[in-house]
């Protein structure tokens, strides 16, 4: 129903442009790292949360007994996704005999390494990595044990599984504070070969508070209980971990699974999964990807699950494999694209008012505001919808810039005229032009990156068309995790929009993926220049598209020929690469015509 406020009347309200700077903020920032501690920021998401094709309900359920992947780029909720999944598993423990899972949340942004290492070492690195975050994520939990009903469900289902709760309570407590002592000692020897990781904390006095709460919420259910767990025990326990480097044999892999699997038996669960998250955020250190890959490997079996969250092309998954050891996949790159059909551009269209909807009704809980507000016209606010490519972040980010847009307009000498109530027409341009030169310049300062994107922008002018197709080819796809096309990828200039189609002229054999150049950054050309049109359907693709087939190769060739890393042979033209071909480069002889490479004195 549309709003009878119009938003010329809001404009002066102090607390409203407060509150609206407030709800859609969020939306443009990168995860902030305390989210993953506050359950009120996690009850604050849950309401904000707008679940497209049941993504957040397929995670919650699928985590509990499998592993997987969370695909796509950057701003398209894969941090929120988990962190609510995670809240949704972690606040059903107990709940029933069976399928109790622990979900534990691992944020690689938080994971460092020393300058130098060998394998050895980075297992020990992760280890602790994951013994800290599993012991403070514990810490969190048992403090949130208060009360009659928690206490109750947990002491019906040790009964059934046969477990004294007093016994499993106080072993968990040692479990816990034995992890924080190893991670500690394990922190001290990596300090010494130039990496800090944690601040040290007072964890005595916080496992203190934790089992006198549990004491106190325990004893009406437990009347004798007696947890025992005091400074002598836990003197005890640091000095063992301390003796003679006892913490390394904690901090092997076997062992690492042999803990982990200890904490669902004391805790009378099933499983624990781990949510890994900002996996790109590790492509860029030499085998850093690689080594966590064969580590997760190693322990990830019933009942440890692991869910990583991955960018495309922004490295790799290495030993682990897509549909066998990670059995399943979320792909919220394919969650909203526009063109994809008519039913498809209603669901983008419903799903980015009800992202407004939802953070109006939130941060004005007593005002019936809904988008329209701020729009009173479908076709702009559609616009807006068209130009985020599905992406939330940067939908979010040009929504605050015509919000921002709009109080500077009525703030100002208004023109002659009707003057806008809404956000208007021009003011969706200036975002759109915003977002995109924001785009660019990330990649400006790349030489390479920038040719890349200008080939690409000069082919879609050639076809008239922001899509295109690129044959589905291993050496042609491979071509997409070089540095120069996986940072358009990254950075939201170059768009997935659908795999597996069926080219459209017969002598193609493979199958194409569609792709298209970001609508913001190319806003110029299919909008003011008219040198190309922007597909809003799918038809077209259909029709057209199809048929404009780039090859990526090409490009890189001719990057790497001016850079001096590959040279095209004499008499057939073909690539030759000197430090690969080597025996070919200097007998001077091409490996495919059998002539000279390169020209010589004589």
């Amino acid at each position: 129903m549309k709003s009878n406020i119009e938003l010329k009347q809001l404009v002066d309200d102090q607390r409203f442009i407060e509150n609206m700077n407030k709800a859609f903020s969020d939306l443009r920032a990168d995860y902030e790292l305390t989210l993953d501690s506050s359950l009120e920021k996690i009850q604050e998401l849950s309401q904000l949360h707008v679940d497209v094709k049941n993504h957040l309900s397929d995670l919650t359920s699928l985590s509990r007994k499998s592993s997987g992947t969370i695909c796509g780029l950057r701003g398209t909720g894969k941090t929120h996704l988990m962190l609510l999944a995670r809240h949704n598993l972690n606040s059903t423990l107990w709940e029933s005999e069976y399928d109790s899972n622990l979900c534990i949340y691992l944020n690689m942004k938080r994971f460092c390494l020393p300058d130098s290492y060998d394998n050895d070492t980075f297992n020990r690195i992760f280890s602790i990595f994951i013994y800290e975050e599993l012991s403070a994520q514990l810490l969190i939990i048992l403090k949130a044990m208060q009360g009659k009903n928690i206490i109750q469900k947990i002491q019906n289902i040790f009964r059934k599984k046969k477990k004294n709760i007093q016994t499993s309570i106080r072993d968990t407590l040692v479990s816990i504070f034995n992890m924080i002592m190893v991670a500690r000692e394990g922190n001290e020897q990596i300090r010494k070969i130039g990496q800090g990781s944690f601040e040290e904390e007072n964890i005595n006095k916080e496992l203190y508070e934790i089992t006198t709460g549990l004491q106190i919420s325990l004893k009406e259910l437990v009347p004798d209980l007696n947890l025992n767990f005091g400074e002598e025990e836990i003197n005890e326990i640091s000095k063992r971990v301390k003796e003679k480097n006892t913490f390394v044999q904690y901090l092997n892999v076997k062992s690492v699974r042999n803990e982990l699997i200890n904490i669902i038996s004391l805790l009378g669960i099933d499983s624990i999964t781990f949510y890994v998250d900002e996996w790109e955020k590790i492509s860029l250190i030499d085998k850093c990807q690689e080594r966590v890959a064969l580590y997760i490997n190693q322990i990830m079996d019933d009942p440890l699950y692991f869910w990583i969250g991955v960018v495309p092309y922004r490295g790799g998954l290495y030993c682990l494999d897509n549909g066998a050891d990670l059995q399943h996949q979320i792909n919220l790159d394919e969650s909203l694209i526009f063109e994809a059909s008519d039913k498809e551009r209603i669901l983008c269209i419903n799903y980015f008012k009800e992202i407004i909807n939802k953070r109006l009704k939130y941060y004005f809980p007593d005002k019936s505001y809904t988008y329209n507000i701020m729009f009173n016209s479908d076709d702009n606010f559609a616009k807006l919808v068209v130009a985020s490519m599905g992406n939330t972040r940067d939908f979010g980010t040009m929504l605050l810039k015509c919000w921002s847009g709009y109080q500077t307009y009525r703030k100002s000498q208004l023109s002659p005229g009707r003057p806008y109530k809404y956000i208007s027409n021009q003011m969706i341009v200036d975002a759109v032009k915003d977002n995109g030169d924001k785009k660019f310049s990330n990649i400006e300062a790349d030489r390479d990156v920038v040719k890349v994107w200008n080939d690409i922008k000069n082919f879609c002018v050639s076809k008239k068309s922001s899509h295109f197709a690129i044959e589905e080819k291993n050496d042609i796809l491979e071509c997409l995790r070089e540095p120069e096309f996986s940072e358009l990828i990254y950075h939201r200039l170059l768009h997935m929009r659908k795999t597996h189609v069926p080219a459209k002229d017969s002598n193609v054999d493979s199958k194409l993926s569609i792709y298209a150049i970001n609508y913001a950054a190319s806003y110029s050309l299919h909008s003011q220049e008219k040198k190309m049109s922007f597909i809003t359907e799918y038809k077209t693709i259909h029709d057209r598209v199809r048929r404009y087939i780039y090859n990526p190769k090409k490009i890189l060739n001719q990057i790497k020929i001016q850079n001096g890393e590959i040279f095209p042979c004499l008499n057939c033209s073909m690539a030759i690469n000197p430090g690969i071909m080597k025996a070919a480069w200097e007998a001077n002889t091409c490996p495919y015509c059998g002539g000279k490479i390169y020209r010589t004195d004589d």
